[in-house]
């Protein structure tokens, strides 16, 4: 039998990094996978975990320090100070 190398996330057609935030990506591979689901426990498992995944408390913002701009936490941390 022939080892088959599993997919990683670099494998996978999808947003780019700087474009979306984790909780964005998470919720794209969630939403992804089901709807390439093709057992219902799997179907299961993944609504499951979609429906945790909206329970999730929302990131809070912050600040800037320098200056002042308020986002979520990773933007903040990468955008142009101005």
């Amino acid at each position: 039998m022939e080892d088959i190398e599993p997919l990683s996330d670099e494998d996978i057609s999808t947003p780019e990094r700087d474009a979306v935030t984790p909780n964005e990506r998470l919720h794209w591979h969630l939403t992804n996978a089901l709807v390439s689901a093709e057992s219902p426990e799997t179907t299961a498992h993944l609504r499951g975990a979609l429906s945790v995944y909206q329970d999730l408390p929302p990131t809070p913002l912050v600040e800037c320090p320098l200056c002042g701009k308020v986002g979520l936490p990773e933007r903040i941390r990468t955008h142009e100070c101005q």
